[in-house]
């Protein structure tokens, strides 16, 4: 068995030749392959809407009395639909600094 059979097996592997590739200048455009940015955003905020409703939901929960949530739970969840909310709000923030950076470069 040949090493290079061997490598193309480990996405590290991959990883490393592609940077040498890319710093070679030998690098073939992959189209098709990996997330966009404007889908990693659109993911990311389902994301943080399906944990704020998820707390809403335990929160109704404990309060109409319903078996298996705790205030614990319910606190627990808040908790971590107020965390992702900050941080995209704190990624916002940043897109939109970059962007009025991009703005003000001269041509």
């Amino acid at each position: 068995m040949a090493i290079d059979k061997i490598a193309n097996n480990f996405a590290p592997i991959k990883k490393i030749q592609a940077y040498e590739q890319v710093q070679n200048g030998t690098a073939q455009p992959q189209s098709g392959e990996g997330d966009s940015f404007g889908n990693v955003l659109v993911d990311a905020i389902k994301e943080v809407d399906s944990l704020q409703k998820d707390a809403d939901m335990k929160i109704e929960h404990m309060v109409l009395g319903k078996p298996g949530v705790t205030p614990h739970q319910a606190m627990i969840a808040l908790e971590k639909a107020d965390i992702a909310f900050q941080m995209m709000n704190m990624i916002r923030g940043k897109i939109v600094q970059a962007y009025q950076e991009v703005m003000r470069t001269q041509i």
